[in-house]
This record gives C-alpha cells, structure tokens and sequence, in this order.
C-alpha cells in the first residue's frame, strides 16, 4: 500500500504471512486473549444499571444512531449499546477484543493484522466478515466510499487528521491511515503511512463501530425512520413519542444481557 495505490492480494497474503511468523517475539506482537475479551462484556454488560423501580433516564430526542456521524453524548452513549467495533475499551480503559479477537503488529508499526471473531454476527443474523469490516472503513475513510452519503465524519479526520486523497503542504497523505484490506476469510490489514502508538485505543472509539452496509445503503440511517441492525448487546425494541426501549441482541457473540433499557426524551 505504500508508495503504491494498492496492494495485489498475493502481495498482501506474503506480507499478512510474515507479520504472523513474529508473532513469538514479544517486542513486535500484541495478542488478546478470550480472558480479557469475557472481563470486557462483563463490563459492558453491567454499565450504567438500570434497575425495575429506576426511573428511565432522560435522552434527547434529537439522537443519532449513526455513530460516524453523531457528536453528542447522547447518541454516543446509544450507540455504545447497539453496536461494536474491532477494539472496545475495558474497565482498566485499555483496547480488550471486540469483533476482532487478536491481532499482531509489524515490527515497524506500520501494518496491523486483525483476526475477526468466530460466529460474531448482527442482530438480524448476517455474519460480520472481512468485507463488512472493508466496507466501513471505507466508509470513513474514502471520500468515494458508496456507503459515504453527505457526513463530514468529523471524528474520523479528528483523529486520523485527513482522508484518502488528501495531501498536506508537504505533498504527503494528510491521514495516518493509508488504507485497509481483506486479507483472507477472517483477517482484515490495516496498512499506516505513519505510527499511530494510540491505534487500538482509537478503534475503540464509539464513531468507529460497525454497522451493517445493507442498512447503511438503504438510507435514513440512524434515525427513527431508518432501519437499525445492531452489532453490539442491545437492538431498538421501539422508538416511540414517549421514548426509546432497547432490548437484548439475541446474536451477541457473548451471551445477552438481561431486561431491557428505557429511555424517555428529555
């Protein structure tokens, strides 16, 4: 991917083949284990409580579903519920397996292999694969992307400081992501022009989870008219006048919550 516009598979298959064999040396590999991914969904699962006499909290009305496009905490803190991405922060605030089980990183820290999550799937049962992962990406990333619609994907160039195509003064790629590729059935590359030491924190964030592309192009969503597909422990049961009610996702990879979430507009 660098200092070219794009990789042939056999190309990425030798590089992904060659990032794996350094897997035994410590100084070039981060691993997650299925520990750390139980101690996140138990975390997860537990925050905030909401209990039987708890009165619903207040959200407002205005929410957004879609997390590459909201800012407010509200629809932000939804989203965390609905859906998931690669990474998600754990109670000790540290990157614990999401849809991505493990990964490895090149000793030049500029290529990150993820393995995806065996069985993971969204809430209507489509199996979350390579491509998906791809899709979103770019989604975020490639302002040609047919999943873009009309975003400004503010938290995307916050974070990774520009989008494909861009140059700096310099004439260098503004993002510190160069681009993203399906390397097999499970595996997903992600290729830098630059270390980003905080990567796995930032895939964590909420704007990056990931959403189901069939949704995406069908339109409007995000939002009470458009169609919701989670990834992550909750699904909207309903969206009324009087407020939002997410219930369990019964295709969470890791078990389901118990009772459902009540929210009423502020």
């Amino acid at each position: 991917m660098k200092n070219q516009k794009s990789m042939s598979l056999s190309a990425v298959l030798l590089l992904a083949s060659l990032i794996l064999l350094t897997a035994c040396q410590p100084k070039a590999t981060v691993t997650a284990t299925a520990e750390q991914a139980t101690e996140t969904a138990v975390a997860a699962t537990t925050a905030p409580e909401q209990t039987e006499t708890a009165a619903p909290q207040q959200i407002s009305v205005d929410i957004n579903l879609d997390p590459a496009l909201a800012q407010d905490a509200d629809s932000l803190m939804i989203s965390q519920y609905l859906y998931q991405g690669l990474l998600q922060l754990g109670a000790d605030g540290k990157p614990h397996p999401g849809l991505a089980e493990s990964w490895v990183v090149s000793d030049d820290q500029l290529d990150y292999v993820f393995t995806l999550r065996s069985g993971a799937a969204f809430s209507d049962g489509t199996p979350i694969t390579p491509d998906i992962v791809v899709d979103n990406f770019n989604r975020w990333f490639d302002p040609q992307s047919p999943l873009r619609g009309g975003g400004d994907y503010a938290a995307w160039g916050r974070i990774f400081l520009g989008f494909r195509g861009e140059k700096g003064a310099d004439d260098r790629a503004k993002s510190s992501v160069d681009g993203i590729q399906k390397v097999d059935v499970n595996t997903v590359l992600i290729h830098l022009n630059r270390p980003v030491p905080e990567l796995l924190a930032y895939l964590a964030d909420p704007a990056f989870a990931i959403l189901s592309p069939s949704a995406l192009a069908a339109g409007n969503y995000g939002g009470k008219d458009g169609t919701i597909i989670s990834s992550g422990l909750y699904v909207v049961s309903s969206w009324t006048d009087e407020g939002l009610v997410l219930g369990p996702n019964p295709h969470y990879w890791e078990g389901q919550p118990t009772g459902d979430l009540k929210f009423t507009w502020r």
